[in-house]
């Protein structure tokens, strides 16, 4: 997003929150009357407490940091008042109505944001970081429509792909049906709170990964250590800082995208694992089938590899798959996918090819291994070499075949590869 589009979205923002504002400040002002007539009027104090609370959180972040500090005092005494069960006092309803007076002077006052202004204000840009093949996905949970605009504002000037829930009680279910990368949830909101919600997310068993910062109010401490309790990863305190909120986003995805990486990756080859192999291979076969494209995967085995494990040890025997990785790797292109499939064994799905196609490249891997110097240490701690050969075993995805026939085939040809004789290339029928 350029620095003058993001100007014209902050821009936009200041404007809808002046406009809320109004409508807010009607429903506020009957409040406070009603509080002047009954002074046990807990609805009409709660109204009231809600409003400033909207005001506190948000205020700040739209160049009114005076009118927050004047809201998040009138939101702390509400706050008082309703969890002692006290009445309210001709003193208190003074401090509200000054706050209410601080928003009318703000709604009178002409405090409209110029488009220069907001363009000089907002930050720069930054690249996304990038997550399963996309920008990555953040949900905003805030029962605050104008906060949650803003949060959202803020993550797509730094190239997030964002969205924004105002509805607690719908918000598991539309992380569940989103399946984000990350939640930003607001602590305080009705029917759910967001510690309850955070606590149901971290029972999913599907959710267990991905991070949840809690937006709380300005140096509530009880809050931040409640949250961490319930599973909460980090917190940014309102008034926020955008470019304090776009750096603990973007650190924790980058700490996602680690873990993700090490949850599909073998540790020693550094290629997919067994369970990614057959997860792909249920996509690919679709993909397949769906725009009528070649699909042809490999099954590839080191020949005699105890032999290696018993005559040089298990080191030898490890640096023997690291390297058959990286030359497996190497021979295919990049849209393929290899993985360890299980001890000696490897498996690639070629992606888009035909049999013809991939036997040629499969016979020039197999050529390339049998002439290949593998550089593996010796028991005596001396470095020597030593030559492999391996097997394959093709096999092409024939119409309406299931996956699991498909991979059957591609083991029955490696079987076939290894029991005539090995160091050859054996395609299934």
């Amino acid at each position: 997003m350029s620095l003058d589009a993001a100007g014209d979205q902050i821009f936009e923002l200041k404007l809808i929150f002046l406009r809320e504002l109004g409508t807010g400040y009607a429903s506020a002002k009957a409040a406070h009357e009603a509080l002047s007539r009954d002074a046990k009027d807990r609805a009409a104090l709660q109204s009231l407490r809600e409003f400033f609370h909207k005001i506190a959180g948000t205020a700040e972040n739209v160049e009114l940091g005076l009118l927050g500090r004047l809201a998040s005092t009138c939101e702390i005494t509400a706050d008082g008042l309703l969890e002692q069960g006290a009445d309210v006092q001709w003193r208190t309803l003074q401090i509200l109505g000054d706050g209410l007076a601080g928003v009318a002077s703000v709604l009178e006052g002409g405090s409209r944001p110029t488009r220069q202004e907001t363009a000089e204000s907002a930050p720069a840009p930054e690249m996304p970081i990038a997550l399963s093949g996309g920008a990555a996905r953040v949900l905003v949970i805030d029962d605050d429509p104008f906060s949650a605009r803003l949060v959202d504002s803020v993550l797509r000037a730094a190239g997030f792909e964002s969205s924004f829930c105002c509805e607690p009680d719908k918000a598991f279910n539309t992380i569940v049906a989103e399946n984000p990368d990350l939640v930003i949830l607001d602590v305080v909101m009705p029917k759910i709170d967001g510690f309850r919600l955070c606590q149901r997310v971290r029972a999913h068993p599907g959710l267990q990964l991905m991070p949840i910062i809690f937006v709380t109010r300005k140096g509530d401490v009880e809050q931040r250590v409640r949250g961490l309790q319930v599973g909460g990863n980090d917190y940014v305190a309102k008034p926020f800082e955008p470019q304090e909120l776009v750096a603990r986003v973007r650190s924790h995805l980058q700490r996602l995208s680690e873990l993700r990486e090490l949850a599909i990756r073998d540790g020693l080859t550094r290629c997919y694992n067994n369970k990614y192999f057959k997860g792909r291979l249920e996509v690919e076969v679709g993909r397949s089938r769906r725009y009528q494209t070649g699909l042809t995967i490999g099954m590839l085995d080191v020949d005699h590899f105890k032999r290696i494990n018993d005559a040089y040890g298990h080191p030898a025997g490890d640096a023997v798959l690291s390297h058959m990785a990286s030359l497996i790797t190497a021979s295919v292109r990049s849209s393929d996918v290899v993985a360890r499939y299980g001890g000696e064994e490897f498996g690639f799905l070629l992606v888009d090819a035909a049999v013809e196609e991939a036997t040629i490249i499969v016979q020039r891997l197999r050529e390339f291994v049998a002439r290949h110097r593998f550089e593996v240490p010796a028991l005596n701690g001396e470095p020597l070499t030593l030559n492999c050969t391996v097997s394959i075993g093709l096999a092409s995805l024939k119409p309406d075949e299931i996956s699991q026939a498909f991979l059957h085939r591609a083991d029955g040809a490696l079987y076939e590869a290894k029991n005539t004789g090995r160091n050859r290339v054996w395609v299934a029928p």
